[in-house]
C-alpha cells in the first residue's frame, strides 16, 4: 500500500468574513480550546494520518502563522514542517505550487476547519481499499442543509463519487463535504487540465475533484464522525468555542474571589449565597479587625492577607486571582450588592467568551436604596464607552465600567496580567480594555443590583476626575509604552 507521508494546511486566506478580528490576526491562529486552529490541524495530520512532513501555506499575516510553525515544530520532533507561500490564485493553485516537492499521496486540510474528535485515519481505510484511487474527499452527513450550502455537496454511486457541486443552491442530498482531501499525483495532472471558474475566475479545486471522478472513476468519500467547524464568520467561531466548552464545562473548576476589610455584617451572606455553586473560595483580607478572616475561615475559605492600603481594591483582586487554583475564577463584593442567582448566566458565556461582566444597566434590576443613582451610572456608562471609542475596530460594546461581579478564565487573566497596573478603582477598566486589546471578548451580562450591607465598597467610577484617569490610562495603552 502506498504510505502517506505528506500533509498540507492552507493557511494563506485574508479571512474577510471574520472582519475586523482578521485584520490582526489569522484565522489559522484563532485559538479553541488552548491551541490554535493550525496547531489542531498540525496534531490531526501527524497522529490521526502519521504524515511525516507537512507543508504549511502562508499569505495573509505570514509573519505570525510562521511564527506559530516555529512555537509548534518542537512539539512533534518527528515531522518536518515547513511553509510555503500562496500563490494569491485560489487554494487548488496554492496545492499545485507544491508539485515536485514530494512523492506519494498526500492529505490536504483546510486551515480555517476545525475537527473535534474527528477519526480521520479512516482516510487510509479508503487508500487501502481502493488500490487505484485518484483521490477521496472526507464526507459528513448533515441535518444542516444550510451548512452544505456554504462548503460543497457529494453525489454518491456507494462509496465513489459521481459530482461535486461548489455551494449548491439545492443540495441533492444530506452529504457534506469537507475540507480534508487525499489527493495522489494524479491532482496535478488535472489541475492542469482544469479551466478557471466563470463565477470566481480562478481553478477551483472541488471542480479539479470532480473532474478527476468524471475522468478516473476512481475519487471516493471517506465518511468521517467529528464535531466539525468551518470557521467563516466570527459567530462561527464563537460557536466552535461554546460547543467543544460545553461538552466538559461541568468538569472546569470555579474559584471564587472576595475583597475585603472589616465586612463580618455582609460577608456571611456571600459565603452561605455562593459556597454551594463554587470549588474554591478565597477572601483576600485587607486587614479586617472584625470578625471578617474569622468568619471566612468558618465557611472554609481560603483566607489571602493583604497588607496594603484598603483602597487598594485592584491589588486585592490581583492577588486572589493569582491564588485561585480554578479554571474559572469569579470575582465579587463583599457588600452583600450581588448574588449568586446571576451567576449562570455569567457562566453560561462563559462558554464563548474569556471574560463575562455584569452591567447594572438596567433599572428594573436596581434594588430600591442600592446607592447607584443616575449620574453614577452615567459615568459608568461614559467609562464603557470611552473604551468603546478607544477600540472601536474591534467592535467591544459596554455600558457599565466597574460592576464588581464578572468571571474571567485563568489562563487568560495570566496572559493579560503583565500589562495589568491600575490597583484601585480602575482595575475593572483596566481588565476589560486589555481583554479587547488582547483579541480576547468580553461580554456583558444584565445582574441585579442589591442594596449593600453597611456602607458600599469603593470600586465606580465615580466623577470627572475618575473619568480623566481612565482616558489617561487608555492614552497611555493605545499610544504609549504599555505593551
Amino acid at each position: 500500500m502506498k504510505r502517506v507521508n505528506t500533509g498540507v494546511i492552507a493557511a494563506a486566506g485574508k479571512g474577510t468574513r471574520s472582519y475586523p478580528r482578521t485584520t490582526f490576526i489569522p484565522k489559522p491562529l484563532f485559538r479553541i480550546d488552548g491551541k490554535s486552529i493550525l496547531e489542531k490541524n498540525i496534531e490531526l495530520l501527524a497522529r490521526k494520518i502519521k504524515v511525516k512532513q507537512i507543508f504549511v501555506i502562508v499569505g495573509h499575516l505570514a509573519e505570525q502563522v510562521m511564527a506559530e510553525v516555529e512555537r509548534i515544530r518542537p512539539l512533534y520532533p518527528a515531522v518536518k514542517i515547513e511553509t510555503s507561500f500562496w500563490t494569491r490564485k485560489g487554494l487548488a493553485s496554492d496545492v499545485a505550487s507544491l508539485e515536485g516537492k514530494f512523492e506519494g499521496p498526500f492529505v490536504t486540510v483546510l486551515g480555517d476547519e476545525l475537527y473535534h474528535e474527528s477519526n480521520h485515519e479512516k482516510m487510509l481505510t479508503t487508500l487501502r481499499k481502493h488500490p487505484g484511487l485518484a483521490a477521496s474527499v472526507a464526507v459528513k452527513e448533515t441535518p444542516l442543509v444550510s451548512h452544505i450550502k456554504k462548503n460543497y455537496s457529494v453525489e454518491l454511486d456507494k462509496d465513489r463519487v459521481q459530482h461535486l457541486v461548489e455551494k449548491p443552491e439545492n443540495p441533492a442530498n444530506r452529504l457534506l463535504g469537507l475540507g480534508t482531501y487525499l489527493f495522489t499525483q494524479a491532482f496535478f495532472d488535472t489541475f492542469r487540465n482544469t479551466p478557471p471558474s466563470e463565477r470566481t475566475g480562478v481553478i477551483e479545486i472541488t471542480e479539479v475533484i470532480d473532474r478527476m471522478a468524471r475522468e478516473t472513476r476512481e475519487v471516493y468519500a471517506t465518511m468521517v464522525q467529528c464535531g466539525y467547524f468551518n470557521i467563516n464568520s466570527l459567530q462561527d467561531y464563537h460557536h466552535a468555542v461554546y460547543e467543544i466548552r460545553n461538552e466538559r464545562f461541568h468538569k472546569f473548576k470555579k474559584s471564587l474571589i472576595i475583597p475585603a476589610a472589616n465586612r463580618e455584617q455582609s460577608i456571611d451572606d456571600v459565603l452561605n449565597d455562593f459556597k454551594d455553586s463554587v470549588d474554591e473560595i478565597i477572601v483576600v483580607d485587607a486587614g479586617s479587625e472584625d470578625r471578617t478572616r474569622e468568619i471566612a475561615s468558618q465557611h472554609g475559605a481560603q483566607v489571602v492577607p493583604f497588607n496594603g492600603p484598603r483602597k487598594k481594591e485592584g491589588a486585592m483582586v490581583m492577588a486572589g486571582l493569582e491564588a485561585a487554583r480554578g479554571d474559572i475564577c469569579i470575582v465579587v463584593s463583599a457588600d452583600g450588592t450581588f448574588r449568586c442567582k446571576d451567576l449562570p448566566k455569567l457562566l453560561e458565556y462563559m462558554k464563548d467568551c474569556d471574560m463575562a461582566i455584569g452591567t447594572r444597566t438596567t433599572r428594573q434590576m436596581i434594588e430600591q436604596g442600592a446607592n447607584l443613582k443616575t449620574i453614577r451610572r452615567i459615568m459608568n456608562l461614559l467609562g464603557g464607552k470611552m473604551i468603546e471609542v478607544f477600540y472601536w475596530g474591534m467592535e467591544p460594546r459596554f455600558t457599565d465600567a466597574s460592576c464588581r461581579y464578572f468571571c474571567v478564565w485563568k489562563d487568560t487573566f495570566l496572559k493579560i496580567r503583565p500589562r495589568l497596573q491600575e490597583d484601585g478603582s480602575l482595575y475593572i477598566a483596566e481588565m476589560m480594555t486589555e481583554i479587547v486589546r488582547s483579541l480576547y471578548r468580553c461580554i456583558e451580562v444584565p445582574v441585579t443590583y442589591f442594596k449593600p450591607v453597611k456602607d458600599q465598597a469603593a470600586g465606580d467610577i465615580r466623577s470627572i476626575g475618575d473619568l480623566m484617569r481612565l482616558t489617561g490610562m487608555l492614552l497611555k495603552k493605545k499610544f504609549g509604552k504599555i505593551h
